[in-house]
């Protein structure tokens, strides 16, 4: 997250830079709603010089170091205080539901306006070029991992592993990992310490990284090969996953249309099998 690369980096900052991350860390409310030209004259800086010092963590620029630290203030706020932000306990249930609505339609478009298509493409031809694929998540997120792990097997021939749960349950899959196979991490706010880990072996062995995050402030966003960010704005709860589905939903699409063939071959197999199964339990009953 910003902040923490803020103070990770503080002491080895130039004095001027120096300047600017303390004022953040120490007035970090100000520096999420506050315009340019305010914050430049209350840390006494020029408008260029923060511009510089957003670009030295690697965002594009001044606004965008604004937004990272209002998306950061935004993930540490319990439900109550959500609802009291956006004061939904005090409207009307319809005018609610609008609000709610309002809210995932803006992360579903924004998610999208984000995404180049190539990335999407990039990563279909990932999954299509693997030995093996591996899907990690962890929290929240290792359940969406498991249905994407669920999507991929029942229309890719090729072995799909699962990494979640704690470094014991996940080493003896992720040993195996090497640079002909494709990982695919999907992490949101609060990050996890083990998406480090998993990323880390991935980078050592030469591996495809893929990610799935919210903002270039991810602990291993330097590390992936390619990227989709979804915009994950909750009125209430951590995150909205609504992006995150929906890029998902269309790229097992495009994996299936690039191997149509085998792909139906794979999806005729299953329900046999499902059938088969089905047919068994009838049996016993």
């Amino acid at each position: 997250m910003v902040l923490a690369k803020i103070r990770d980096s503080l002491p080895a900052m130039p004095s001027n830079f120096h300047k600017i991350g303390s004022y953040i860390l120490d007035h970090e409310q100000n520096v999420a709603f506050a315009s340019i030209y305010t914050i430049s004259q209350a840390v006494g800086v020029s408008n260029a010089s923060l511009v510089r010092f957003a670009k030295s963590l690697g965002l594009d620029g001044y606004q965008a170091l604004k937004r990272e630290v209002q998306d950061e203030i935004k993930h540490r706020l319990g439900p109550y205080d959500k609802i009291a932000l956006q004061e939904l306990d005090t409207l009307p249930e319809e005018k609610r539901l609008q609000k709610l609505y309002m809210s995932e339609i803006n992360n579903l478009r924004n998610t999208f306006d984000k995404i180049q298509p190539q990335t999407i493409e990039t990563m279909a031809e990932n999954l299509r070029n693997a030995r093996r694929i591996f899907v990690c998540g962890f929290g929240a997120s290792g359940y969406l991992a498991k249905a994407f792990e669920y999507t991929l097997i029942s229309s890719i021939n090729k072995e799909v592993t699962l990494i979640t749960g704690s470094v014991s349950d996940y080493a003896p899959r992720l040993r195996g990992f090497c640079a002909e196979d494709v990982m695919f991490i999907m992490t949101f706010p609060p990050y996890s310490d083990e998406i480090r880990h998993v990323a880390q072996v991935v980078a050592n062995v030469g591996g495809r990284l893929n990610l799935f995050t919210n903002s270039a402030s991810c602990p291993i966003y330097h590390l992936a090969h390619a990227i989709v960010r979804c915009d994950t704005n909750s009125l209430l709860l951590t995150n909205s996953y609504v992006g995150l589905v929906s890029i998902l939903n269309i790229l097992v699409h495009l994996v299936f249309l690039g191997t149509h063939d085998k792909s139906i071959e794979v999806r005729k197999q299953s329900l046999a099998m499902q059938e088969e199964g089905y047919s068994e339990i009838s049996k016993g009953r």
